[in-house]
């Protein structure tokens, strides 16, 4: 097992790589695909990382600076003003044959250590689809935090999840805990809460302020 980061001469391999693993899904809304296009102006970037068993790709996890003049830029759901900060935790896909062993978070605390060590960003952002626990567990265990719950990409719904990297996220006062197929809750109040961890299929919300 090697972890490496992506060259140009593997975006074949992560688009094979990709589709075998979005063909193997029930459903198709977990995973948002990407196009050869985007993932060559990640491994650009720097913030592609995959997992080599045997000289063969088998896991994939990229992040992404995004223009700061998208309009649906997420840092808004965060109330950050300064999107040059900002970078995305964009996708995460795994071969069947490799899941079930923490793939995804170690790949993701190794490209968080590479974000720190960077020193140009200050805010990681993500999207969730709401059922999706394995992945959501993932990013809370990572350290994200949940700051709104929207539609997007074509009527998706999603959470909004943040990491702020110099900073503490805090909510205030008790905790509410919510189902985490409380959507409905979410799409309500989610601009207004915070949330944190996950429990027992229950989700800590704090109101959004100053710790």
């Amino acid at each position: 097992m090697e972890y490496k980061y992506i060259t140009p001469d593997e975006l074949e391999d992560v688009m094979e790589l990709q589709d075998r693993v979005y063909e193997d899904l029930d459903d198709k809304e977990v995973l948002e695909t990407i196009g050869p296009e985007e993932f060559s102006e990640m491994i650009e970037q720097g913030f592609i990382i995959g997992m080599f068993t045997g000289g063969e790709l088998k896991a994939v996890r990229a992040m992404y600076i995004p223009p700061v003049d998208d309009p649906e830029h997420l840092a808004a759901d965060g109330g950050v003003e300064q999107r040059e900060e900002v970078i995305y935790s964009e996708i995460t896909f795994i071969h069947p044959d490799e899941r079930g062993q923490g793939l995804q978070t170690k790949l993701g605390r190794e490209l968080i250590k590479k974000v720190r060590d960077d020193g140009r960003f200050n805010y990681v952002f993500t999207t969730v689809m709401p059922t999706n626990l394995p992945s959501l567990k993932d990013k809370l265990r990572l350290g994200f935090k949940i700051v709104n719950t929207r539609y997007m990409y074509g009527g998706k719904l999603r959470h909004v999840l943040q990491l702020n990297l110099n900073h503490p996220l805090e909510g205030t006062g008790v905790a509410k805990k919510m189902n985490y197929d409380d959507t409905g809750w979410m799409l309500e109040h989610g601009s207004d809460h915070i949330g944190d961890n996950l429990e027992d299929s229950q989700i800590d919300y704090y109101l959004k302020g100053e710790a």
